[in-house]
Order: structure tokens, then C-alpha cells, then sequence
């Protein structure tokens, strides 16, 4: 592997924290907050350290996901179809 082609962790880290960031969330369909997070399932030290400091990811160690998505203010897991204006489904 050439230098250039280093697998650099940090950027990698940066890249992913952004898109999780900037990503639209739906409302909570419980209390209608916007705080909630995508549900995703596995644990190694990126997606640790996402959950730790990424309130739009919501971590679980093992699947399968009680819901795609989850409210941080109830601390309940739903499921909705959610339209971004991005055009993308989720």
C-alpha cells in the first residue's frame, strides 16, 4: 500500500460524524421533538466514538434494531417512513 493510500482514521471518523450531522431527522412521533438519531448496530471504535459524541447516532450492540430510528428525549426506538428534502427515503 503506498503512503498516499494510508487508511486515515481521523478523516474517516470527520467524514462520517459530518454526514450524520447534516443528516434530517423525523420528528419523535411519541412527543414530536427533533432530537432523535438514526439506530445503527454494531460495536468497534468508530462507531463508539460516533455515539459518544453524535447525537443523530444512536448506537446498539447487537441486532436486530427494535426501530430504524430513536427519540433521545423519550429514550424509545420508532419506526416511520420519512421523506428528506434531500429526495432520499429512510
Amino acid at each position: 500500500m503506498a503512503a498516499n493510500d494510508t487508511y486515515d482514521r481521523e478523516k474517516v471518523y470527520q467524514e462520517i460524524y459530518q454526514r450524520f450531522a447534516r443528516m434530517e431527522v423525523p420528528p419523535c412521533p411519541r412527543c414530536g421533538t427533533c432530537n432523535t438519531a438514526s439506530v445503527q448496530v454494531g460495536v468497534i471504535g468508530l462507531t463508539i466514538r460516533l455515539a459518544a459524541t453524535c447525537s443523530k447516532f444512536k448506537l446498539i450492540p447487537n441486532g436486530p434494531k427494535p426501530g430504524n430510528w430513536f427519540c433521545n428525549s423519550c429514550d424509545k426506538f420508532f419506526d416511520v417512513a420519512y421523506e428528506s428534502t434531500e429526495g432520499g427515503r429512510a
